[in-house]
């Protein structure tokens, strides 16, 4: 895997930096070039739930996009919702736990944890090809959120919502060190119309408009 995200770095003209991964999952870190530096830069460096370091180093000087510290008024419920999720990722038992919740106009559109697919769910990472079985497969917590908001008439209600999403540290507490990117449930997210995207992290509540958040997305996709 690691030479496959090197080579085609190399054809998309920049570097793999760095290379890391989890059971479900990788996270590579490119080297953008010049004339790509507006884009979001990561650089491992102090991950401590996963045991190697890792930290954002966060937006370099330039045009691109960029989160936005949460207004107060917008503040306090989306602190509720983030505890809400929370509290969803502690009965999860997946090996990371990861929650996300949808909101719009004060009320909870719908829910989800990440895990093994239900029987019959479509879910982003399969695994059956090399293991015979859905064992290693996993949906996302932002996918069953939003596949839980829209059913019936519930898509209606979905342009304009916000995404909150939480993943949990070791001990419990939610982690602060970077966001959550994914390509698809971005994809998935902006199709239906969800607004935004907010995560809890050492700057405190901060937003990502759902086209800036796609953006960075696919670049680390």
């Amino acid at each position: 895997m690691e030479q496959i995200i090197g080579d085609v770095c190399a054809d998309t003209g920049c570097d793999l930096a760095e290379f890391h991964g989890e059971a479900e999952h990788v996270h590579p870190t490119r080297e953008l070039p010049a004339h790509m530096s507006g884009c979001l830069h990561y650089q491992p460096e102090g991950r401590r739930a996963s045991g190697y370091p890792g930290s954002v180093v966060g937006m370099q000087p330039g045009p691109g996009p960029q989160w936005r510290p949460l207004k107060r008024h917008d503040s306090q419920f989306a602190e509720q919702m983030v505890e809400r999720a929370a509290e969803l990722a502690r009965d999860s038992h997946a090996r990371t736990r990861h929650a996300a919740v949808l909101v719009k106009d004060g009320s909870m559109l719908g829910w989800g944890t990440n895990g093994v697919p239900y029987p019959g769910e479509d879910h982003c990472y399969c695994k059956v090809g090399d293991f015979g079985q859905h064992d290693q497969c996993r949906i996302h917590a932002e996918q069953r959120a939003i596949t839980l908001a829209r059913e019936g008439d519930g898509w209606r209600l979905l342009p304009g919502a916000k995404l909150i999403y939480v993943r949990l540290e070791a001990d419990d507490s939610v982690r602060l060190d970077e966001p959550h990117f994914c390509a698809r449930c971005s994809r998935l997210a902006l199709s239906l119309g969800v607004a935004e995207w907010i995560f809890t992290l050492s700057e405190g509540l901060v937003g990502y408009a759902a086209a800036d958040y796609d953006k960075i997305a696919q670049l680390r996709w």
